[in-house]
């Protein structure tokens, strides 16, 4: 050290952040300020192996002026910087503003209802009916769906009931867009040494295999189904599940999946999809329409209005006041009271009560008891498909207009031939084309006559006329069976099997004992179901119905439209 220098590391210190990107330097009160200089303190700092292009020249020089200006006072300043590393971006999903919308709006509308602003009692009236079914363990409580107003909407118009609590998406529709993540650049801090930079995440997991991302970051759905978008994921699945009621909080569901309901299904309300429905609750006057089967593992309660359809099977713990069609079997455990059912297989109440209504099946129906000891008026048809029958009988009236438009024209052929010696050429192009026309029409009998064969085959297929009885058959009860009517004024106590015998009447096994059915009923000729006679098992069947072509020219011009019937060329 030099004559009037003075050593200045004792009056300096110099201090860094954790990742030593800023260095500060820090002045200790001294009344000496002697070799305090910006080039002093840049040597100050090259001891300390800061490196030369991460100090700040002007700061030092500020630093130093304002220590010669209040030597007595404490100074610090930052004067050496290092880069900071770039870290990369994770890959990133963002909603699709459409899809983001309607999240938004289902929040919204969910945060009203938790808040009270949007309840049951806002929009319908709910005073306690009087009416419970002890046998059944259900009250129905709720107003009749007749008396509840249906104009209730959302200030955009839209019902309150048709508002869905969920995001359901079709297949290929736009969910999200990607961004892909980035590398990053490395740092550098005050002392020379690289600082690595983090890699962005690939965020692979983000989304699941119902979600496709194309090389320009579109992310399509590849099923339809249900949305769920969190922070962490976004994913689509096919079963949408309900865990409380479906209600104002739900609105009225249309999925194109299956469907669970932990809870009830509220009067106005309809649960519809593509796929299997499953309810653990009470299905008030709703209305439910599955693809598949419909399970009800406590039942429905309809008010008369209260629809349930399904395109193969039905299971419910009981049905009351219900209107239904079911194109496969039906099980019901414990009671069908009031209901207007279709039932294109098997109906399975071996234990239930079927009391009141009206209920059709096209095969064999197993039931505990029809009718009441109160002498409840109710109607079971068996061994009935409406639809074919219908066809078979335009097909019968056809035929008999096609056979009498044969006759004249025969008739009319037959006259000319007696008449004429010595026919002209203009006779024998006139007795050429009445000819034609017979030929036309007898063509057109023999297609409606196979086409005929066929349906009935159907109608053979599809139908078993048998009913089977563990309990009772009630007076007043009304039984319809192909060809007949029967009418039970007297109670049937006991096991029975009603069948159509070889004779083609309604035959009765009562009790292990054989017997017609007329010893217990009163039976009397009824074409209401149509009689079906199997007529060739090598018979081709026609299982999708298809119109018989109607040109509109000729001597069918004047009848009944037939085109309905099956075609049979």
């Amino acid at each position: 050290m030099e004559r009037g220098e003075h050593d200045i590391d004792h009056l300096l210190k110099l201090s860094t952040d954790s990742s030593n990107i800023e260095g500060t330097l820090i002045w200790e009160p001294s009344e000496s300020v002697s070799g305090i200089s910006s080039l002093a303190l840049q040597g100050y700092l090259a001891g300390r192996n800061v490196r030369d292009s991460a100090i700040d020249s002007d700061a030092l020089e500020t630093f130093s002026k304002a220590i010669h200006a209040e030597p007595l006072v404490a100074h610090e300043l930052v004067v050496a910087r290092g880069t900071p590393p770039i870290h990369g971006d994770s890959a990133t999903y963002t909603i699709d503003p459409c899809i983001a919308a309607q999240i938004e709006r289902i929040s919204a509308r969910a945060d009203a209802i938790k808040a009270g602003n949007i309840t049951r009692s806002m929009i319908e009236q709910t005073p306690d009916d009087g009416t419970d079914d002890p046998e059944c363990g259900h009250t129905d409580d709720a107003t009749e769906p007749s008396e509840l107003p249906e104009t209730d909407s959302d200030e955009s118009g839209t019902s309150h009931y048709d508002q869905m609590g969920f995001v359901v998406v079709q297949r290929g529709d736009t969910i999200a867009h990607k961004s892909e993540r980035s590398e990053g650049v490395d740092g550098c801090d005050i002392f020379g040494k690289t600082i690595p930079a983090h890699e962005g995440k690939l965020n692979e997991g983000f989304l699941d295999e119902s979600i496709f991302v194309s090389p320009d970051g579109v992310c399509t759905a590849l099923i339809s189904g249900v949305l769920t978008a969190t922070d962490t994921s976004i994913s689509i699945s096919n079963h949408l599940s309900i865990h409380g009621d479906v209600d104002f909080t739900t609105g009225r569901i249309t999925f194109p999946g299956s469907v669970s309901v932990k809870g009830s299904v509220r009067d106005r309300f309809f649960v519809h999809a593509l796929k299997d429905i499953e309810i653990d609750g009470l299905v008030e006057a709703a209305d439910l329409q599955s693809d598949q089967s419909i399970t009800l593992h406590r039942g429905m309660a309809g008010k008369d209005i209260g629809q349930t359809n399904a395109e193969q099977n039905l299971t419910a713990g009981y049905l009351e006041s219900v209107i239904g069609t079911i194109k496969g079997n039906a099980a019901v455990n414990s009671e069908i009271t009031n209901c207007t059912l279709i039932i294109r297989g098997e109906l399975h109440a071996d234990s239930a009560a079927l009391r009141g209504g009206a209920v059709e099946v096209s095969k064999t129906a197993r039931i505990g008891s029809i009718g009441s000891v109160q002498g409840v008026k109710t109607e079971v048809r068996i061994g009935t498909l409406p639809d074919v029958e219908k066809l078979i009988r335009n097909a019968d009236e056809l035929l008999k207009q096609i056979e009498r438009k044969i006759e004249i024209e025969t008739s009319k052929k037959e006259r000319m031939d007696k008449a004429i010696t010595k026919p002209t050429p203009q006779q024998i192009e006139e007795l050429m084309g009445l000819q034609f026309e017979i030929d036309e029409l007898q063509s057109r009998k023999n297609d409606l006559d196979t086409s005929r064969d066929i349906l009935l085959n159907l109608l053979s297929i599809h139908t078993q006329a048998k009913l089977e009885i563990t309990k009772a058959i009630y007076a007043k009860t009304v039984l319809y069976f192909p060809g007949y009517r029967c009418e039970f004024s007297n109670d049937l106590i006991g096991e029975s099997v009603i069948t159509i015998g070889s004779n083609s009447k309604p035959t009765l096994n009562y009790l292990g004992k054989s017997m017609p059915l007329s010893e217990r009923a009163r039976i009397i000729p009824d074409d209401r179901i149509l009689k079906a006679e199997f007529i060739d098992p090598d018979l081709e069947v026609i299982e999708q119905i298809e119109p018989v072509s109607q040109d509109g020219q000729g001597p069918l011009d004047d009848m009944d439209d037939g085109s309905a019937l099956p075609n049979a060329a």
